[in-house]
């Protein structure tokens, strides 16, 4: 907020160079400081020269800052705090501060998840849809109009297996347990039957034919194992909107459309084995080839082309704001497809990447079998969580424990820079000191407890600690974050500041025993700070998808 006030003021003085504000190591230096190495006028002025002048020409009129002061080739700001107190009075009374309304009511799509449909989900693929929620979440809390999609892979070889593994094995029940099971057990037979895959690409074959009675075998186990997906998606409070299945562009001429179109750009070529490939020359792709396979050898397609129909597809729902969210072991992948849908006259989403988890040092993948489903991975959190509130002699209600789970999966997952490595760990997840969840729910649960038992009126905000300034700025600060949160993508930026605030709570409630002060001014004003903390602190978890609890 007022990073951008100070640069306004200093482009007034500055004309045509960068303003960069930044927070001073030590309080004793201010609450904001721009430097002027690279400031240089016509007069070959020297930084500490042109400092001095910023500070004597720079109209403050707003009355934000008590003091301007110049130190080195530094200008630095001290916050007024009787004037910019009045945030507090603010967030109480709009409970979305943080929100500027970037998105002013915009469409904007975005696709995550999308899983296979022939296993549940596991951790490892977890880290996209918390990230992809996280982000729907952040874009509706900063005014768009959020439509999240889910495609539906019901045509490929894995769905094929899946269904030869159904006809061979049976299954005990409906459980996505059940179903994996069963692809687990098919895909180590086709490792040593070759005739399994031979008979997979038959059956694929005969459902782009259009055999009605295939069709319905493929769709039945695929409708079961969405359903199965959405049920454990609904229990992290992770939903969609759109859900578009690979044979919607199958049986309407939409991939042969696709082909005939490449093919006028001079763009598709026929490899020794008969099949189509796009050919990519002059993009700038890290493959041993240009290329990407379209279709196998008996003309049946592959999931690149239904991708890049899929995409097609999205980007004339919306061109504008259109994100993916993908592992980072799909980047060279999505250039491809950025490469073909640019030959076709199309853009493409924007890419938003991640690198994958790691629990007790173990990468987690599908077809072995070797992965942690996240039913399993919550219920052993569940247990965890049980066992720190028993050892605290503490009650737990299933409905807390519910938003305890999901709390500790989120802000641990979210926590870590979404280009680096997670390796969760459950003691620190779980752990009620330190940077977790439920150290941070916790002190909001005190907050309440404080405000339940200390009503106050509305007056005219009067500080006196040292420390309720610091929470001050960091409130101020909150709609610059979620502003940075949109350039961004970084989840991180809002686990830290959500947990450096907490932090600061945290020894404010320990210093202050609010309930023992008689100055009705103070001691209301205090309150209030208390009730702008926890709307800031919930707007961030919300943003985080997480949710509150009012005891515990």
């Amino acid at each position: 907020m007022y990073k951008d006030y100070i640069t306004k003021l200093v482009k007034e003085i500055i004309k045509d160079k960068e303003i960069i504000v930044e927070t001073p190591p030590k309080p004793n230096m201010g609450d904001y400081s721009v430097p002027c190495f690279t400031f240089k006028d016509e007069n070959n002025k020297n930084p500490l020269e042109i400092s001095k002048m910023i500070k004597e020409n720079i109209k403050d009129e707003e009355n934000i800052f008590s003091k301007i002061d110049v130190m080195g080739p530094y200008v630095n700001f001290y916050l007024n705090y009787d004037k910019v107190s009045n945030v507090i009075k603010d967030i109480i009374n709009n409970k979305e501060y943080g929100s500027l309304n970037q998105g002013h009511n915009d469409a904007l799509l975005i696709e995550h998840t999308s899983i296979n449909p022939n296993a549940e989900p596991h951790m490892g693929r977890c880290r996209n849809s918390l990230i992809g929620d996280f982000l729907a979440r952040l874009f509706a809390f900063t005014g768009y109009k959020v439509e999240r999609h889910y495609f539906i892979n019901d045509l490929g070889k894995k769905i094929a297996l899946l269904v030869i593994g159904v006809e061979k094995y049976g299954l005990k029940d409906d459980s996505f347990k059940s179903i994996l099971d069963v692809y687990v057990k098919i895909s180590n037979d086709a490792k040593t039957d070759s005739s399994l895959e031979q008979q997979a690409f038959d059956y694929l074959e005969m459902v782009e034919s259009g055999n009605e009675e295939m069709i319905g075998k493929f769709k039945l186990i695929t409708d079961k194992c969405v359903k199965g997906q959405m049920k454990i998606f609904d229990d992290l409070d992770i939903y969609f909107d759109v859900f578009t299945h690979e044979s919607d562009y199958v049986y309407n001429n939409y991939l042969t459309n696709i082909l005939n179109k490449l093919d006028e750009k001079g763009k598709l070529r026929i490899d020794e084995n008969g099949r189509n490939y796009v050919d990519l020359s002059g993009y700038d792709i890290p493959t041993k080839e240009p290329v990407l396979v379209l279709t196998r050898s008996n003309k049946t397609s592959l999931y690149p082309i239904k991708d890049i129909a899929y995409t097609m597809h999205k980007m004339d729902l919306n061109s504008t704001n259109n994100y993916i969210v993908l592992g980072e072991d799909q980047e060279v992948y999505m250039k491809q497809i950025t490469a073909t849908l640019d030959i076709l006259g199309y853009k493409s989403p924007k890419l938003i990447s991640y690198s994958y988890v790691l629990l007790d040092g173990d990468k987690m993948s599908t077809s072995n079998g070797t992965l942690v489903l996240v039913t399993d991975f919550m219920k052993a959190l569940k247990d965890k969580i049980k066992i720190e509130f028993n050892n605290r002699n503490l009650e737990c209600s299933d409905e807390t424990l519910k938003v305890l789970t999901n709390a500790c999966i989120k802000y641990t997952m979210l926590n870590v820079s979404k280009n680096k490595i997670v390796n969760f760990n459950f003691d620190n997840a779980t752990s009620f000191q330190g940077e977790s969840a439920i150290y941070i729910l916790y002190s909001i649960v005190r907050i309440n407890s404080i405000l339940r038992n200390n009503k106050y009126n509305n007056v005219e905000i009067k500080l006196t600690d040292e420390l309720e300034y610091k929470i001050v700025k960091d409130l101020i600060e909150f709609p610059s974050l979620v502003n940075d949160l949109l350039k961004t993508a970084e989840p991180v930026l809002l686990t830290k500041y959500i947990f450096n605030l907490t932090q600061k709570f945290s020894s404010y409630y320990e210093k202050v025993n609010i309930s023992n002060i008689e100055d009705e001014q103070i001691k209301y004003s205090k309150l209030m700070l208390l009730e702008a903390i926890k709307i800031v602190l919930t707007n961030g978890l919300s943003i985080l998808g997480i949710k509150t609890i009012e005891k515990m």
